[in-house]
C-alpha cells in the first residue's frame, strides 16, 4: 500500500485543500507551545490576517485527522509565497504573566483559573495537590506555572488537536503501538541516569493539611520528615506551596519518579501519524532487545508535509513511569522559532 499524505489547513473563512506546498506542526508538553507554519503560493489568495481561527488537518494516508485549532498568529506575504504561522492556546498561556496570589485552592483551581486569565478552554484538569497558598508570580509563564504545578502533582499538561488544555497523570498503560520496520523508520533510545543527587522538594509548614488553621505557618524543620537529608545523593529543593507533610510526601513521590523516568529516553522518526500527540503513552514493537519497547510518555511531536518530499513525523519520549515532563523553559520559542 502506498501513502499518500495530504493536508487540509482552514485560515479564517477560507478552506485550502490542496494548495500548501509545505506545512510543519511542532507540538511540545506545557511549558511548550503547540505551532503551526504554513506555506501557500501567493496566488492561493491568503486573506487571513492574526487572531483569525485556523485548524489543521493532516492525512497520513489511514484518514484524516485534526492535529492544532487555535488562531492565525503572524502573516508574511512574498511575491511568489505567503507564510502562516498559527498556534494554539497553549501560546496565550506562554504569553501570559501573571500575578495572584490564590488562598486555600487546590492546583486544579489554580489551573483552572490560569486557563481562564489566558482566554484558553479546558479539556480535563486531574491532580491531586491541595494548596494552602500560591503564589504566581510574574518570574513565570502562566504555562510554566501550569506546569510547575502539574508536575509537583505527578502529572504533565498539554493540549489537545480541540485546542483546549489537558492536565493528568499519564495513563498507565500504552494507548497506541509502533513497529519498527512498519510505521517507525529510525529511533535512538538514550541512557543516562544524570547527576547521582535526586531532587527532594521539601517544604516547611506544621499544619497537617493546607485547609487547617495556621496552615500558612512556617515549621523549623522539613517536611516530609520522611525526606531524605541533603548530602551527594539528594539535593533538597524548598518549594514554598508544601504547607502540609502530606502534601509534600506525594510531591516527594513524583519527583522521585520523574527523576527516574528522565533518565531513560527515545527519539523516533516515522511515516506522518498526525494521531501522534504530546502525552501519548506507546509501545515499540520488534525493536532489538537491547533498546526496549517501553512504554513511553510522549512530550513533543513535529509533523512534516512538503509538496514534492512527503510526510514525516518525529518525536521524543521519556520512560511512562509516572510524573511529568519537567520542561521549564520553552516558553514562546516554539512560535518564534517558526517566524
Amino acid at each position: 500500500m502506498t501513502l499518500a499524505p495530504t493536508s487540509v489547513v482552514t485560515l479564517g473563512s477560507k478552506r485550502y485543500e490542496t494548495h500548501a506546498e509545505a506545512v510543519r506542526v511542532d507540538l511540545r508538553a506545557l511549558p511548550g507551545v503547540n505551532a503551526c507554519a504554513i506555506t501557500l503560493p501567493a496566488e492561493a489568495g491568503v486573506d487571513a490576517a492574526p487572531g483569525d481561527p485556523a485548524e489543521v488537518e493532516l492525512d497520513g494516508g489511514e484518514g484524516a485527522e485534526t492535529v492544532l485549532t487555535g488562531t492565525v498568529r503572524a502573516v508574511h506575504r512574498g511575491l511568489r509565497r505567503t507564510r502562516v504561522i498559527a498556534a494554539d492556546g497553549s501560546a496565550d498561556l506562554a504569553g501570559l504573566r501573571p500575578a495572584a496570589t490564590y488562598e486555600r485552592q487546590d492546583a486544579t483551581a489554580v489551573i483552572r483559573a490560569l486557563a481562564s486569565d489566558a482566554g484558553t478552554g479546558v479539556e480535563r484538569i486531574q491532580v491531586t495537590l491541595q494548596l494552602a497558598a500560591y503564589v504566581a508570580g510574574q518570574g513565570r509563564t502562566a504555562a510554566e506555572h501550569v506546569a510547575a504545578l502539574a508536575e509537583l502533582a505527578g502529572a504533565i499538561g498539554v493540549f489537545t488537536a480541540g485546542g483546549k488544555l489537558d492536565v493528568a497523570p499519564a495513563a498507565p498503560a500504552a494507548g497506541m503501538a509502533l513497529r519498527h520496520g512498519r510505521e517507525l523508520v529510525a529511533c535512538e533510545v538514550s541512557e543516562d541516569p544524570g547527576p547521582p543527587s535526586v531532587p527532594t522538594p521539601v517544604g516547611f509548614g506544621p499544619a497537617g493539611s493546607p485547609q487547617a488553621p495556621g496552615a500558612l505557618r512556617h515549621s523549623d524543620d522539613a517536611i516530609p520528615t520522611s525526606a531524605s537529608a541533603a548530602g551527594p545523593g539528594t539535593l533538597r529543593r524548598s518549594v514554598a506551596v508544601l504547607h502540609a507533610p502530606s502534601v509534600a510526601g506525594g510531591a516527594g513521590q513524583a519527583a522521585s519518579d520523574l527523576h527516574g523516568a528522565e533518565g531513560s529516553r527515545l527519539r523516533g522518526r516515522a511515516f506522518l501519524l498526525p494521531k501522534l500527540r504530546p502525552g501519548t503513552v506507546l509501545d515499540v514493537q520488534d525493536l532489538p532487545a537491547s533498546l526496549g519497547g517501553g512504554p513511553w510518555l510522549v512530550t513533543a511531536v513535529s509533523h512534516a508535509l512538503a509538496a514534492r518530499a512527503g510526510g514525516s513525523t518525529t518525536f521524543e519520549a521519556r520512560a511512562a513511569s509516572g510524573g511529568a515532563g519537567g520542561l521549564l523553559g520553552a516558553g514562546l520559542s516554539a512560535v518564534g522559532g517558526l517566524l
